[in-house]
């Protein structure tokens, strides 16, 4: 006495032979659509996080070129004539001369 398949058996046997003979086509294209899908998927997600890298690249060079200004007009002011000779006169006890005391070297 032999056993027969379920209905389910039987129909899951016949659609595993009909992919094999008649559906191999189909069958591989599936396959390569889905494999098509998922590099969709990790190309967008891999470009995501290029550009948010690229975002906070442009912040962080927008807080450099600031710090940059500021560090450019530091030096200036601390450059400055006027506060040179202040420091001069404080720091140095350095005096103008007038004109009594200037000798012109020839």
């Amino acid at each position: 006495m032999s056993i027969q398949p379920t209905p389910a058996e039987s129909l899951i046997r016949q659609i595993g032979r009909d992919l094999a003979t008649v559906g191999r086509v189909p069958l591989i294209l599936m396959v390569l659509v889905l494999i098509s899908a998922l590099g969709v998927v990790y190309i967008t997600h891999q470009s995501r996080q290029l550009v948010a890298q690229q975002e906070h690249l442009l912040i962080e060079r927008d807080d450099l070129d600031i710090e940059w200004r500021n560090q450019l007009l530091e030096e200036n002011s601390l450059a400055e004539h006027s506060r040179i000779e202040t420091q001069a006169e404080k720091a140095l006890e350095m005096k103008r001369p007038n004109a009594n005391n200037e000798v012109v070297v020839q």
